[in-house]
């Protein structure tokens, strides 16, 4: 069923919103992490990259995502949840 003046996305565009949406989240966490619990940016991390990986797999191969290369967004976010599970496990 569809709504006039409402846009129908595809599968692949579903993917590429909800990633993009993760990353942003991840950032805005990033720029507050002294005032966010540090997991909060672990599992928002860890969901960036997945839906990432699947956004990838269903065929985006360029995002909105300031970085635009969704592997380049992964290995940042992968660095990002490195640095922060040893934070936070090992330092904390």
């Amino acid at each position: 069923m569809s709504y006039p003046g409402v846009e129908t996305l595809s599968r692949t565009q579903k993917y590429d919103r909800l990633a993009f949406t993760f990353c942003r989240m991840g950032t805005t966490g990033l720029i507050c992490w002294f005032f966010t619990p540090p997991i909060f940016i672990l599992l928002v991390g860890i969901i960036t990259i997945l839906l990432y990986i699947k956004a990838v797999y269903e065929g985006v191969r360029r995002s909105r995502c300031f970085l635009r290369k969704p592997f380049l967004i992964m290995g940042f976010w992968s660095l990002a949840v490195i640095a922060d599970a040893g934070w936070f496990f090992f330092l904390r």
